[in-house]
């Protein structure tokens, strides 16, 4: 009876580890804490993003809830934009005349991420086993909605996201330090469908930064 006992317990204790819904929880869980996240309403991240070995460019990333967002480089001194939307329209910075211009089809990134509140936001997350990732254990999630499929990749110990994966690209996190109280990967691989891998080092992030909202005006 005792022996009963025992692998019912095991089992029972596999079944609860393997539970999307639980690995996301322990996730913020470990990462700062699910009421830290959602109050967290602007970041403003600066550091450098490398295409090849030698093309490193500066890079400033300004993000604000909802969509708000402004990512510009440093070249030659100065500043300029490489994308931003100002919650209509989106821009890009204009070579020929030194002005922004639109940019069409644009598909403005939410500022919080899709595992954040998944449930109220419509997904569904499925546990779909451990596999290993460069060397390390993992959980692999995928999380559904309609047509959209994306996969997350939690370290079986620590729960933090290692890797996420979608129909535009997969991106590989490290370097995870905390920023008040807040876990941030400051170094970010991703390797866009059909395009070049480029790395990004987050030298500084600053969560709940004030941003002035002409930074997002591009008119």
């Amino acid at each position: 009876m005792l022996r009963i006992l025992i692998l019912i317990s095991f089992f029972s204790g596999i079944c609860h580890a393997q539970n999307a819904s639980e690995i996301i929880s322990k996730h913020f869980e470990n990462t700062g804490g699910l009421a830290a996240w959602n109050n967290l309403n602007s970041i403003v991240i600066e550091g450098e993003v490398t295409v090849d070995v030698s093309e490193i460019v500066p890079i400033k990333i300004e993000h604000k809830r909802p969509y708000y967002k402004r990512v510009s480089y440093l070249v030659n001194g100065k500043e300029q934009l490489s994308e931003g939307y100002d919650g209509e329209k989106a821009y890009t910075y204009n070579d020929l005349n030194g002005k922004y211009r639109t940019l069409s089809g644009y598909q403005p990134d939410p500022f919080e991420t899709d595992i954040l509140n998944y449930q109220k936001k419509g997904f569904v997350a499925e546990l779909q086993g451990k596999i290993s990732l460069n060397g390390v254990e993992v959980y692999k999630v995928k999380l559904t909605k309609n047509t959209l499929v994306n996969y997350y990749y939690f370290d079986t110990k620590s729960y933090q996201l290692l890797r996420e994966e979608n129909q535009m690209e997969s991106i590989g996190y490290s370097n995870f330090k905390k920023v008040k109280g807040l876990t941030f990967a400051h170094k970010m691989i991703a390797q866009p469908v059909g395009g070049k891998e480029y790395v990004i080092i987050f030298n500084t992030i600053v969560p709940n930064a004030a941003i002035a909202d002409k930074r997002f005006d591009f008119d």
